[in-house]
């Protein structure tokens, strides 16, 4: 069972990027809609871009756009979601077809950054995730607790001069907005930054000086603290 799981998602998120494919490449001079071109992320992302962490698709509604656009770049064009370990992040480049060219990531982005933020979590019927993979960095350890407090003083001294005080990010540093991300997302892109899984790339500037700030936290215990924090902001 724990193979065919996997394996039924996979089939799922193929039939997803030929969808896609079908939209842009069959009408190459039609104008797809933002909207139209989310259908593809709702699978994982949910319908109103609010998250569905059970498949492991972060929540990406209030996000700014030059984020998203940014980070669909980095997967359509390998800089990001590469290393063996970032399954969540291979399961992007089905999306490829979504991805085809600039005009369709900033329409896809503009209409996702538009939505409201802080909703919850998209619900998942199967109630178990469709994607188990032996990683180290499926997540923390569940026996870790976070300690606010601890965090705020890390946040204050390692995070706060790019993300800001609040949270909300910095385009110009391009730090993203750190205020409706799940717990088990921030985790998981932590322990990826600061163990080389994201950040490696030579073309991925901003990720290289976030896996430089991550490595301070050497602990997960240090991890869990800050993120205890944010999830205050």
């Amino acid at each position: 069972m724990r193979l065919l799981r996997p394996l039924f998602a996979l089939c799922l998120f193929c039939l997803g990027a030929n969808a896609v494919a079908q939209v842009t490449f069959e009408q190459p001079n039609e104008q797809v809609s933002g909207e139209r071109l989310f259908d593809t992320c709702v699978f994982c992302h949910g319908l109103e871009a609010q998250g569905n962490d059970r498949r492991d698709g972060p929540a990406l509604a209030g996000l700014p756009a030059w984020y998203i656009e940014q980070q669909m770049k980095n997967f359509r064009d390998g800089i990001r979601g590469t290393h063996p370990e970032d399954v969540p992040g291979k399961v992007m480049h089905f999306t490829r077809g979504l991805m085809r060219d600039d005009a369709h990531i900033a329409r896809v982005s503009e209409y996702i950054s538009g939505l409201e933020p802080g909703l919850p979590m998209a619900a998942n019927a199967v109630g178990a995730r469709p994607y188990i993979w032996d990683s180290p960095y499926a997540g923390l350890d569940p026996s870790i607790t976070g300690d606010a407090e601890a965090g705020r003083q890390t946040y204050a001294t390692t995070c706060a001069l790019c993300h800001g005080a609040d949270g909300s990010g910095n385009e110009a540093l391009g730090a993203a907005d750190l205020r409706y991300l799940s717990e088990i997302y921030l985790a998981r892109q932590m322990l990826y930054f600061r163990d080389g899984v994201r950040g490696a790339h030579p073309q991925d500037v901003r990720g290289a000086q976030m896996a430089a700030m991550a490595k301070i936290l050497t602990t997960d215990q240090a991890i869990a603290d800050v993120i205890a924090y944010i999830q205050t902001l």
